[in-house]
């Protein structure tokens, strides 16, 4: 009771003494009484029995504890220990505190002490002994070991009473059990079972690995059990020669090794005598659909003398005392008990809106109802009501979810402890708690109220949402297209769980699914859908999962539940999203773009970038990473680099661990640089997964800077220096740690196991990404690359070097010129090869050769990609030459597949397609106004050629790699499938003009130079040797901004422009300013025979429009008055023999300009072409429908 009493106080009588309190107020005297006197009045009314006794301790004991004066009275009690001032206040019950032991650890520290670590603080005691402490921390590991255990798993087994004592020693409640062995063991026979070897002996605890027991393994242990099991084990064991209880680890070990190991007290099987065909019935079994059956009838033999043998019906499960009789027998059959659960709960309105949680107060505040959960949940006004207000069936529950608590300013008035259950027919309903431990209580029990057997075991802590879904996968799609499987999902933590639940549909297999380890989530709209329902697509590393709820208010409660799990926001390296090798994505992402954009940054991770920009990068990064994307034009490499360090600095616990740090210094002061090496082996592999990944990354990035260090001037030692704080979080205080860096980045190949082919792929990343890098700073020194022509022979390569704004129109006419090929009616495109010949994409006249070349790096095998010179049709691929757009869009009827397969399947069908601006669409008919899908063409790759893996419906057809995902598209004949691929190319290069030829003359290919800078030769092969051979054909430089190389770079280039629209264009303006020329002989010049086959576009045999030269942009030219008369006098060699043959195809047939020419006709009548391109012949018909033969 309470008793108010004078200057503030108040009592509290209890039946073993009277507590006194004094408060600041009377107001808060009185509202203490107040709150007291309706705790016990209430607790009356209800009629609550007073709290039994606690169980005796297991241990007890005085301790000193560090930070009290005197020594504690401590109680150990499963799962908590408690500490009392004194004995005899342990016996009052006044103590003063109690520790939960779930998540703590025990560790033993100096003589007589030892540590407990909870997640909040530590509590050191020290013993009366060395014996009591190893006894109180022997005690106080077996009971945190108990707090981790579950016995739903024992107690179901335990339902058949032979399970309850040992198949060995018949000790009871035994709590372990060999899973292929079909018994049930205490602890210590399961130790003499792993002595066995997990070939023989897979042992599982009852209690601690109850993620391994499926209802159908359960469902066996049930059905065998220990008697009928030993029946098959020890059917001939003579009597007297069993086990006890009390047996030593001697004797107990010979008896199980010749029990298991060498059958020695097995009967021979009445069915298969012959131990051979027993090995192949158990294969069979385990191979089987149904392996409840086929092992209990395979294990079944001839039962003794009063007992009763084994019944089809018990082999169904509908045995009497353990099943109940079911409509539908199978193997997935349970006992379920239903869940009893009472209390006060706040129930709001059912609703069709999704909200947040009823505030506590004011007109809408929930009103407090009595509950009862049994067969169905009733409500009641008050605990003596005989009629309920309100029921709930738990087949009309869809879905139950746990509220967020309210993190706003303006939710703070709202219960912090609610859930929700969303009903059939769209409805929802409310339910607030008045604390955490009731809300856990009133879930789980509701869990096991509505959702199968397979779910109980998962129910806990950390509950977010547990309902029914619909789940498929791209194996389930091939098998049965359309087909969904039943099952039921349960959130917790950061992990889905998928189990199997009776429905309409077959039941889904029982899979998790770890959301923070995804590639990406996506939500699939109704509209794309072929059922008209949005699903979730769930792409993990080897696979996809859809997941699609009963409708729409569930499917968007589990879409906002799934995306809030799986994103960041902890400090702790387990927390974070993690990337397809298990690194986070932070990690990941920062070096992708350091290695990127910052290899050649003098004093990357030195220099320091912007606090401000450092810290919202960091925090965009822990709110959601796979939304973050870094690019250059938007991010600092200064910035990244600090969020990187910080990362790693603000972590919980350090990469690599703070309990190892004792051991890092340890081998770091080896005296031996070989025995350090393998200490820091032997070191990394004591760190978990992630933490042994995450460190193997980092240091491979720091390995690869440190690669560059004439560019960027970070030698090993300085990235040490500034690593170390962050990765040791030693705040620069530790010798050791820099020592250990250093020599870990140093030893990086040796100590990570990295293989040759590795070490020559980060040398080949590193090259490219600086030579690039390079080449886009200074035009001193540009890339060598090979081409083939025609076929992938090495007697058909030509080695040039190509500079970033090379082109594929110049680097084809480069080529040809160089190989010096004849001219001729077909049109030569360049054409990127992929997967060793698979794939083929036709580059656009216009596109960037080396941009394209230098993504090389990025595939599975950088060596399956070159560059090829084909000669094309002008039918095929003329369209590419010219500015006209096309007038309609394109349309047609293709056979599709997309990988991943979302909406068109894992199957080729036929689609209607639409390409309309820049756009590819997908309609459901070929008239249809809205299409099904859409997909941008800025960044996408059209290819020539399907793989043939996917074994497509026709030989023609083109691969379109989109940002997420591959299109494969096959077409009826090889017209239509360049119609549709040049198509694409067009609608990706609309916006450029027509196509603009860059001519340089003989001289300047003959006279190749290459700059001062490494040159990287990038080809088909990789073999070293090749690529030396072909460089040494080539003149080197030694000598860095001579007047000679200033000379040539400003050498002027001229540029002829071929307009296809204007073929006929009136070019009389241009001759009557030139017509003196042309009415004098042609006088060949010294050097005309390096013009006679000048690089023209496809309209230099038809029209001309000239433009006067115009020097380069640049400074003014440094050249002597020698080199610079030489350059003119080239230009009006040049200039004079291009108006000559101007004149020859533009006076017509018959005029005297032509009849004066010393130019002969070819055999075949049409003009010769130039190299790369074909020559128009002379027609009638208008320009625009002018055919390109």
């Amino acid at each position: 009771m309470t008793r108010v009493s004078k200057d503030n106080k108040f009592q509290v009588i209890t039946g073993q003494r009277v507590f006194v309190f004094r408060t600041e107020s009377e107001a808060q005297r009185d509202t203490w009484c107040s709150t007291l006197q309706y705790c016990l009045k209430e607790q009356r009314l209800l009629g609550h029995p007073r709290p039994p006794h606690p169980p005796r301790p297991l241990r007890t004991g005085m301790l000193e504890l560090r930070g009290h004066k005197a020594k504690v009275f401590a109680a150990l009690s499963p799962g908590e220990l408690a500490l009392y001032k004194s004995e005899q206040a342990f016996s009052l019950g006044i103590g003063i505190c109690f520790i939960e032991l779930q998540g703590c650890s025990v560790r033993e520290t100096k003589s007589r002490s030892f540590d407990l670590l909870t997640p909040h603080r530590c509590f050191s005691f020290t013993a009366e002994s060395g014996g009591a402490r190893q006894s109180w921390a022997a005690a106080l590991q077996e009971a945190v070991t108990e707090t981790l255990s579950d016995y739903e798993v024992a107690e179901k087994i335990w339902s058949n009473r032979a399970n309850r004592h040992c198949a060995d020693c018949g000790a009871s409640r035994p709590d372990w059990a060999a899973v292929n062995l079909g018994v049930v063991i205490c602890k210590q026979c399961a130790g003499q079972h792993r002595a066995l070897g997990s070939g023989i002996s897979k042992v599982q605890s009852l209690k601690l690995d109850t993620s391994v027991w499926s209802n159908e393994i359960v469902q066996l242990f049930i059905v065998l059990g220990n008697d009928r099991a030993n029946r098959f084990w020890a059917g001939a064991l003579p009597p007297g020669e069993g086990l006890h209880p009390d047996s030593t680890p001697g004797p107990r070990g010979e008896f199980i090794s010749r029990k298991y190991r060498l059958g020695l007290f097995r009967k021979p099987h009445p069915q298969y005598p012959d131990h051979s065909q027993l090995l192949q019935a158990l294969c069979a079994a385990v191979a089987g659909p149904n392996l409840l059956k086929n092992m209990a009838q395979l294990l079944c033999v001839e039962a003794s003398e009063g007992e009763e043998p084994w019944s089809h019906s018990a082999l169904d499960g509908s045995f009497p005392g353990l099943l109940p009789p079911d409509p539908c027998p199978g193997v997935y059959n349970e006992v379920v008990v239903p869940a009893t659960h009472s209390g006060f709960l706040y129930c709001g309105p059912v609703s069709n809106k999704a909200g947040p949680p009823p505030p506590r107060r004011g007109r809408d505040a929930p009103p407090r109802l009595w509950c009862v959960l049994g067969a169905a949940l009733e409500m009641f006004a008050s605990e003596n009501s005989p009629e309920p207000l309100s029921l709930i069936q738990p087949q009309d529950v869809v879905c139950l979810g746990v509220s967020p608590p309210p993190t706003d300013s303006g939710d703070l008035d709202r219960f912090p402890f609610s859930f929700e259950l969303i009903l059939t027919g769209g409805r929802i309903q409310h339910f607030s708690t008045e604390g955490a431990d009731s809300l856990e209580a009133w879930t789980s029990a509701m869990g096991r109220w509505f959702s199968p057997l397979s779910c109980h075991q998962l129910l806990g802590p950390g509950l977010l949402r547990l309902g029914r879904l619909w789940l498929r996968s791209p194996s389930h799609t091939a098998l049965a297209p359309g087909l969904w499987l039943s099952g039921f999902g349960l959130l917790r933590g950061d992990h889905l769980f998928l189990c199997p639940a009776p429905g309409p549909g077959p039941p889904a297999p029982e899979d998790m699914v770890h959301l923070r380890r995804l590639q990406e989530i996506s939500v699939v709209p109704a509209a794309d859908s072929p059922d008209k329902k949005e699903h979730l697509v769930l792409v993990e590393t080897g696979r996809t999962l859809y997941l699609q709820g009963e409708g729409r208010l569930d499917f968007s409660a589990w879409n906002a539940a799934i995306g809030g799990a799986a994103g960041g926001g902890g400090t702790g390296l387990q927390e974070q999203q993690m990337s397809r090798g298990d690194i986070p994505i932070i990690v990941d992402a920062c070096i992708s773009f350091v290695t990127q954009h910052g290899l050649r940054l003098e004093g990357v991770y030195r220099k320091g970038g912007a606090r401000a920009r450092s810290l919202r990068l960091l925090a965009e990064f822990r709110r959601d990473a796979r939304s973050v994307k870094l690019r250059p034009g938007e991010h600092f490499v200064e910035d990244v680099t600090d969020t990187l360090k910080r990362f790693f600095r603000e972590l919980d616990d350090p990469v690599t661990s703070a309990r190892l740090l004792p051991r890092w210094r340890e081998a770091a002061e080896l005296p031996q640089k070989d025995q350090r090496l393998e200490k820091y082996k032997e070191v990394i592999g004591c760190l978990p997964r992630v933490n042994r990944r995450t460190l193997a990354t980092l240091i491979g990035h720091l390995y690869r800077v440190q690669k560059c260090a004439a560019l960027n001037q970070m030698c090993t030692r300085n990235l040490a220096l500034l690593f170390a704080p962050s990765v040791f979080q030693t705040d620069g205080r530790g010798e050791h740690e820099v020592r250990v860096l250093q020599e870990l980045i140093d030893g990086y190949i040796s100590v990570f196991d990295i293989d040759s082919d590795q070490v020559a792929q980060i040398d080949l990343e590193v090259s490219l990404i600086t030579t690039w890098k390079d080449v886009q700073l200074s035009q001193a020194g540009d890339l060598i690359m090979e081409v083939y022509i025609e076929q992938q022979l090495p007697d058909n390569c030509v080695t040039l070097k190509v500079s970033p704004t090379l082109t594929a129109e110049e680097l084809t006419n480069q080529v040809l010129e160089m190989r010096g090929t004849a001219a001729g009616t077909d049109l030569w495109v360049t054409f990127e090869i992929r997967d060793h010949g698979e794939l083929e994409r036709p580059l656009h006249p216009k596109e960037k050769v080396l941009e394209q070349a230098l993504q090389w790096c990025q595939l599975p095998e950088p060596c399956s990609a070159s560059l090829l010179l084909k000669k094309v049709s002008l039918a095929q691929a003329g369209c590419l030459f010219t500015g006209v757009r096309r007038e309609s869009p394109r349309v047609g009827l293709l056979r599709c597949r997309e990988e991943p397969p979302r909406l068109l399947g894992s199957r080729f069908q036929e689609r209607f397609f639409l390409l309309r601006g820049r756009c590819l669409l997908l309609l459901k008919e070929k008239k249809s106004s809205k299409p099904e899908r859409e997909w941008p063409l800025e960044s996408a790759k059209v290819y020539l050629g399907i793989r043939k893996k996917l074994k497509p419906p026709t030989p023609w057809g083109f691969t379109l790699i989109l940002e997420k995902m591959h299109l494969y598209l096959s077409c009826t004949d090889e017209d239509e499938m360049w119609d549709w691929t040049t198509s694409i190319l067009k609608a990706q290069h609309d916006d450029q003009q027509q196509v603009v030829l860059r001519r340089r003359s003989s001289s300047d290919l003959a006279r190749q130079k290459f700059g001062t800078m490494p040159l990287l030769p990038i080809r088909g092969d990789d073999s070293g040797a090749t690529l030396l051979s072909a460089n040494q054909t080539l003149p080197m430089k030694s000598s860095q901004g001579s007047v000679e190389e200033q000379e040539e770079l400003e050498e002027p280039v001229y540029e002829e422009v071929g307009a296809f629209p204007e073929l006929t264009q009136d070019t009389s303006t241009f001759f009557s300013t030139t017509q003196e020329w042309t009415d004098k002989p042609e006088t060949p010049l010294p050097s005309q025979k390096s013009f006679d086959q000048p690089l023209l576009s496809k309209a230099s045999t038809l029209g001309w429009e000239e433009r006067p030269p115009e020097p380069p942009p640049g400074p003014p030219s440094r050249s002597s008055p020698q080199a610079q008369g030489s350059l003119e006098e080239q230009l009006l060699q040049e200039l004079s023999s291009l108006i000559l043959r101007k004149g020859e195809t533009t006076a017509g047939p018959g005029s005297p300009s032509q009849q004066s020419s010393p130019r002969s006709p070819s055999p075949t009548g049409l003009p010769t072409q130039t190299p790369g391109f074909p020559t128009q012949p002379s027609c009638t018909c208008p320009p625009s429908s002018q055919p390109f033969t």
